[in-house]
């Protein structure tokens, strides 16, 4: 049976947006502390780098999981929808894209996307085909409205954006879990050379739905800008950088957040996928019968294990060594006896961790 933990209370506050343009909201934002997500007692949100994408060393933004929040629309009586969802303030806010610089501009297969979602809710009875739609872009110059010397800019495109779609899968709205991280795959892997984007578009849900996914907290952004909230009013679509759009005139940064959308990418040549001292990989990949779990430790490190979950948190593997000395090891585990389908597996040492995934087939 899945077990899950949470280790934050959640707490609710008012948190006013005051963005001033006809796009901006009227109503105020609620901000809640998301409590962690723990499968067995291992906390694996605490870096939520699922394959080695949002790392400091070849793509920005980091998500921070140290204080993640999720921010509702309308009062504290009354939700009307999410920041990162499908809100209440009638401008056409239906899609949410979180971008990704791709720093050394390595071949990026993005074969899937993980998400977590905050919240959902349906006032009028979901519709068995109600649904958001996950998709990927290519990101170029000139694609989204950013401020523009100090006042913030909705008539002339002057900032990096969504391009083009180049992929998308579907989840239902009664699949959507609020409590796990979600996780689609697209059965076209496209590879991107350049920055990236991954999305979630909510405008199919069916009337009455809402759902809206979770963020990192204020400033954790850094002022990078790139999340972003599409427009769609009758045939005019335009991205706003989602800092600018509800945070003021002035870019007070109340919003310099990062959406909890992560692309799930491939081993891709010249990545380098050392993050927090570790390095961890998989052959082969897709696995059969068996399957070699490769890490290296860059630096002596304590307390070093290796977990193996299904996508309900059952647990497959959970090794603890102990300390270990800087160098590689491989841990060989049987698969013969697992269901087809998708698996993740992390590697703990000296309180940091590292989570990639793993395909089973038969």
């Amino acid at each position: 049976m899945k077990k899950i933990y949470t280790l934050l209370s959640v707490s609710a506050f008012a948190f006013a947006a005051t963005a001033q343009t006809a796009e901006s909201p009227s109503q105020p934002f609620i901000v809640k502390a998301s409590p962690y997500v723990n499968i067995g007692g291992e906390r694996i949100i605490g870096n939520p780098d699922t394959t080695g994408i949002v790392n400091f060393t070849d793509f920005l933004p980091e998500f921070d999981g140290l204080n993640p929040v999720f921010y509702s629309y309308g009062t504290a009586a009354l939700t009307t929808g999410y920041l990162y969802g499908n809100n209440g303030s009638g401008n056409g806010f239906k899609e949410v894209a979180q971008g990704y610089q791709n720093i050394i501009g390595s071949p990026v297969k993005v074969i899937g996307v993980l998400m977590w979602f905050g919240g959902k809710q349906s006032d009028m009875g979901s519709s068995a085909t109600s649904k958001v739609v996950v998709k990927s872009y290519d990101m170029a110059a000139n694609k989204a409205y950013n401020v523009n010397a100090g006042a913030f800019n909705s008539t002339v495109l002057n900032f990096i954006g969504p391009n083009i779609v180049r992929n998308s899968a579907d989840i239902l709205y009664a699949d959507i879990d609020t409590v796990d991280f979600n996780y689609v795959s697209f059965t076209s892997p496209q590879t991107y050379v350049g920055d990236f984007a991954v999305s979630v578009d909510f405008s199919t849900l069916a009337a009455g739905d809402t759902a809206g996914l979770v963020s990192d907290d204020v400033n954790s952004a850094l002022d990078q800008d790139y999340a972003y909230h599409k427009s769609v009013i009758g045939a005019t679509v335009r991205w706003f950088v989602t800092d600018e759009l509800f945070s003021g005139a002035a870019a007070t940064g109340l919003f310099d957040n990062s959406a909890a959308i992560w692309a799930v990418i491939s081993d891709a040549t010249g990545v380098n996928e050392f993050f927090n001292g570790m390095k961890l990989t998989t052959y082969p990949n897709p696995a059969v019968n068996n399957v070699v779990v490769e890490y290296t430790l860059e630096k002596n490190a304590n307390a070093v294990s290796l977990v193996m979950f299904d996508k309900t948190g059952r647990k497959i593997v959970n090794n603890s060594y102990g300390s270990q000395n800087a160098g590689t090891y491989k841990v060989n585990i049987e698969t013969s006896n697992l269901a087809a389908g998708t698996y993740f597996y992390q590697l703990n040492a000296g309180g940091h961790n590292f989570t990639k995934q793993i395909v089973i087939t038969k």
